[in-house]
């Protein structure tokens, strides 16, 4: 912490309830949004509430701080990027306060699918519909007038707020409606804000209320006094968030002051909360995709189609049409690859009927301009409607993920234009980036005419800046003689704050008096709309040139080059801090929502420290070891992120970092190396058994070893599996057949051998030979997580001596614990350089994708006898990251008399030794505890999981017991009739069955 900091932190204590940060860490964290830019502040606040936010204005104002109010951190623009304070209100301010019949009050940090959640229950939403609604806040909304593909029909953001309350410049709170001319007010003398080397004197303090209408009053006289260039300059558009709304702000002498607060980023006031106005849920919808053989063709449709009002008219060019079909198998069959553009028309009615009609009238129109055009689908229900609008949701964050040295980069991306006028811009736009040499993505809300087309670019630099501002001078040039606007609802920030002259003229003056009311000097997100900077949009790019000389210490098996490039592929995005249900990313984030636990915060760590902005000192420090904590190497983020970014090598090269540094903690000692104490329990079987039921011991291990005393723990085998099938399974001449090679891994060894032998009479069952290699050992699954690579190295050397050859010579490994297979075949390639890796690496496979494909090649034995229970399945994390999400599901579906349940409840929580120690029972429980709840409901007769460790949070708490998929099955094929007792309810409260 440096002087100013120290300063700041010292001043604000007691007065300020919230959290500080000053860490070059956390700042690193959020010198980024979704955009291209990056500038690191002076440090990061996350207030409680209105009282903490006016303390922090009132403080910055006295000081000479700027303030940068930030969401999701999800704008395209910069919004959310400065070098003062930035204020988080995602963190705290996240409450719905009330309810009514039609509208509801909420702090600004609420994210939009949560609040429609609540709403939903009343038979109500918020209309606008961002495509980004499962992460942006309400906040978020406001600052830049959000809007998305129903705008046409329903607005944007500023047409549903009632009131909005803000805390101004110097700290003082007001809520702000529409206003009636105010009765006569006394002169205030004094300036309303007064000079900052004057805020220490004596002043008269002027209250809220009058402050208030001292501004309203100042704001109205400007308003009259321009209202004709006002007129003239901000001409109607059905999207535009660029500037301030001027337009219908007074009219008859009513000051409507939200419509001007909306959209305004922040510089003039920090929102704390809001009323917003809420509209009844659609009585009915449908929609259809309608597909063109030409660009041009699908662009002259949706003039005809804007005739019918539709509710939503989407734009999708070829690029995302290939995206769909690659996503989704079902887009691939409807999406015929000969389609140049798509879209997707909704309509809204009070019956199915009216809705089948508006539909029919809308296909009528474009078969009126374009016979050949493809009804590719209709949809009425829910589900359908629902699953046809997930193509752009899905597709175009694709965007980002698509290989090569260029990618689609937001810079000249929110143009919107009157829908009129969507053609020839269109065709005006594809001449500047020919001349550019350019090419660009198309994705549009077409009937509010709002144009999201990114160019394909290298990540910028600063050689790069001449050519990209000449690139957007040109187009925006066009778009402004088009009767357009740069900016239909991402708002100006960094990137188009210095075009705001280009567009609005003269009336950029009156841009900056209206900043001057609020904040005259100009701590209020300083950059965004109000600048004097020209070059605005080619400053402050994001790094990403590797810094050759610095001094890292990889410590994973990966070239400083291509950690680099992993790191530079997260934009940025958001989508990893969503907390929908249809998506597991991320358990930690979605369990205490904030920044440093969301899956981008190792990204720009790891890329901080590869270019330069962060060195190995700082690897070392506390909040770097407390991000890094904050994965357990689930896999979720990488499955679910847009780009694909391999987030977990990213979180564990930063978690080993810091452990090389540090060392690890004595609990993730001990249990990272659980294996080597697996022997002596089961050589001690009984009395350790007995111990671990001692509700004394329980609590002596909890105090030295740090296992939380709570938590059901599986007892010891007598034997070992490798112990008991060392004849004929561990004879090294089975090798010399090319057998299914077992890997048995820590758990089936030494807590379960049951597991394992199921595997091996299924196997046996089908006519297979089976070896089980005697020298191997644990995978080190529990080291890689905890950070410890150098005791996981060990242990993967050993078994790549073990199992490479074998490998190598076409066996097929098998594992029955999906960590195990996931960590020969993704973590085994990063920690060590052996000829041998590659192909061990790509001969795993878990048992239950081996028996799935058997059965799709009609080679599984079907002889199953009956079992007469209800069963829960739960699909482990590793199971989806290894791309066998059904497998067991489908295996389990085929057993006679099962009724299957799937339990979609997301992460188990336990993730291996994490949710075993004192220090991570309670947040375990929280982020299993949808499954926990579910696995007490009275229906289930059974659980099954593929994951040892799912198995015993799934038990946690309930007689009802859990097991593994292959016992069900080796039990169904009567191979091993002794299970039928495992399925009785369970009796012992500390241990698994």
């Amino acid at each position: 912490m440096d002087e100013l900091q120290q300063r700041i932190s010292e001043d604000l204590a007691g007065m300020f309830r919230g959290g500080l940060a000053f860490d070059v860490v956390t700042r690193s964290m959020y010198a980024t949004d979704a955009s291209l830019y990056e500038i690191r502040p002076l440090g990061v606040a996350f207030p409680q509430d209105r009282e903490d936010v006016a303390v922090l204005a009132r403080y910055a104002s006295e000081n000479d701080i700027p303030l940068i109010p930030r969401g999701a951190g999800t704008g395209l623009a910069g919004g959310a990027v400065g070098t003062g304070l930035v204020v988080d209100f995602s963190r705290h301010m996240t409450a719905i306060e009330s309810i009514g019949p039609d509208s509801v009050r909420v702090q600004t940090g609420v994210v939009l699918n949560v609040l429609n959640r609540a709403l939903r229950e009343t038979g109500r939403y918020f209309p606008p519909d961002p495509s980004n609604a499962a992460v942006t806040t309400i906040g978020g909304m406001l600052a830049v007038d959000a809007a998305g593909s129903h705008a046409s029909r329903i607005g944007s953001t500023r047409d549903h707020v009632k009131s909005i309350e803000l805390v101004l410049a110097d700290g003082t709170i007001i809520e702000t409606g529409a206003e009636s001319p105010p009765p006569p007010l006394p002169l205030v003398e004094e300036p309303l804000f007064p000079a900052l080397e004057d805020l220490s004197g004596s002043r008269r303090v002027v209250d809220g209320e009058t402050k208030r209408h001292q501004l309203t009053h100042r704001l109205r006289s400007l308003l009259k006094d321009n209202e004709d260039l006002i007129r003239e300059r901000q001409r109607p558009l059905v999207r535009n968030c660029s500037g301030y709304h001027l337009r219908n702000v007074l009219v008859d002498d009513e000051l409507h002051l939200p419509r001007l607060l909306v959209g305004s980023e922040g510089t003039l006031g920090l929102f704390t909360a809001a009323t917003l106005h809420t509209s009844p849920l659609p009585a009915h919808r449908g929609v259809v995709m309608l597909l063109f053989g030409h660009l041009e063709q699908a662009t002259a449709a949706v003039c005809r189609i804007a005739e019918q009002q539709p509710s939503a008219c989407d734009l999708m060019d070829r690029r995302l049409l290939s995206l769909a079909r690659e996503a989704d198998p079902r887009f691939a069959a409807l999406i015929p690859r000969a389609a140049e553009a798509g879209l997707i028309v909704e309509q809204t009615g009070y019956s199915d009927a009216e809705v089948r009609e508006r539909l029919r009238s809308v296909i009528a129109s474009v078969r009126d301009v374009d016979s050949t055009a493809v009804v590719a689908q209709e949809a009425y229900d829910f589900d359908d409607v629902e699953w046809l609008w997930s193509l752009p949701t899905r597709v175009v964050p694709l965007l980002a993920g698509l290989k090569g040295t260029t990618r689609p980069l937001p810079i000249v991306e929110d143009i919107a234009v009157p829908p009129a006028m969507l053609n020839e811009v269109l065709t005006r736009a594809q001449k500047v980036f020919q001349k550019h040499g350019i090419t660009a993505s198309l994705y549009a809300h077409a009937a509010s005419g709002q144009l999201h087309m990114r160019p394909f670019l290298s990540s910028p630099s600063r050689e790069d800046g001449p050519r990209l501002e000449a690139l957007a001078r040109e187009l925006y040039e066009m778009v402004v003689a088009c009767g357009g606007t740069i900016s239909g609802e991402h708002g100006d920030g960094l990137a188009r704050t210095s075009f705001l002259r280009t567009q609005y003229g003269p009336l950029y003056r009156v841009f900056q008096q209206v900043k001057d009311i609020f904040d005259p000097h100009n701590l209020l997100n300083p950059g965004k709309i109000v600048s004097d900077d020209p070059h605005l949009t080619i400053k402050h790019f994001r790094e990403h040139q590797r810094e050759e000389n610095g001094l890292v210490d990889l410590q994973l098996e990966w070239s400083a080059e291509r950690a680099n490039e992993v790191a530079s592929r997260c934009n940025g995005c958001g989508t990893c801090r969503t907390q929908d249900a249809g998506l597991r990313m991320c358990p930690f984030f979605r369990n205490a929502p904030r920044e440093e636990a969301s899956p981008r915060s190792k990204a720009n760590v790891l890329r901080g420290l590869m270019t330069g902005q962060l060195g190995p000192r700082d690897m070392a420090t506390d909040p770097v070891r407390e991000m890094a904590d904050l994965c357990f190497n689930c896999k979720q983020c990488q499955l679910e992120c847009p780009s694909a970014v391999d987030i977990p090598h990213l979180a564990i090269e930063a978690k080993a970092a810091n452990v090389a540094a540090n060392g690890l903690s004595r609990t993730d000692w001990i249990l990272s190396r659980a294996h080597s104490f697996g022997q002596l329990g089961c050589t001690l079987a009984p009395v350790s058994n007995w111990l671990l039921h001692t509700r004394w011991m329980r609590w002596l291990v909890e105090k030295t070893v740090g296992i939380a005393r709570e938590r059901k723990l599986p007892t010891f085998a007598r034997k070992t599996f490798l112990q008991a099938s060392r004849q004929p399974w561990g004879d090294p001449e089975r090798a010399k057949e090319k057998p299914i090679v077992y890997f048995v891994d820590h758990y089936a060894n030494y807590h379960d051998p049951e597991l394992a032998w199921a595997l091996v009479r299924i196997l046996e069952h089908h006519g297979v030979e089976v070896y089980v290699p005697q020298e191997q050992t644990g995978s080190g699954m529990a080291m890689v997580s905890a950070g410890d690579l150098e005791t996981a190295r060990e242990l993967a050397a050993k078994n790549v001596r073990v199992l490479g050859e074998l490998a190598r010579e076409g066996s097929t490994i098998v594992c029955t614990e999906p960590a195990a297979a996931l960590c020969l075949r993704d973590e085994y390639p990063l920690l060590l350089d052996h000829p041998d890796v590659g192909p061990l690496s790509r001969h795993v496979q878990d048992a239950g994708s081996l028996l799935l494909a058997w059965h799709q090649e009609g080679k599984l034995r079907t002889d199953f006898g009956e079992i007469e229970r209800v069963v829960g399945y739960h699909t482990p994390c590793h199971s989806q990251a290894l791309n066998q999400t059904d497998a067991y599901a489908t295996l389990l579906s085929l057993i006679p008399g099962m009724r299957l349940h799937r339990i979609e409840k997301g992460c188990s929580g336990m993730a291996g030794a994490f949710g075993l120690t004192r220090h991570n029972f309670a947040t375990s429980l929280e982020i299993g505890e949808d499954l926990i709840v579910r696995m007490q409901e009275p229906d289930l007769e059974l659980g099954s999981s593929e994951c040892s460790s799912c198995k015993i949070q799934m038990e946690q708490g309930t007689r009802t017991p859990t097991l593994h998929p292959l016992k069900l099955l080796a039990y169904a094929y009567g191979l091993m009739p002794g299970i039928a007792q495992r399925m009785q309810p369970a009796g012992k409260r500390l241990t698994v069955t």
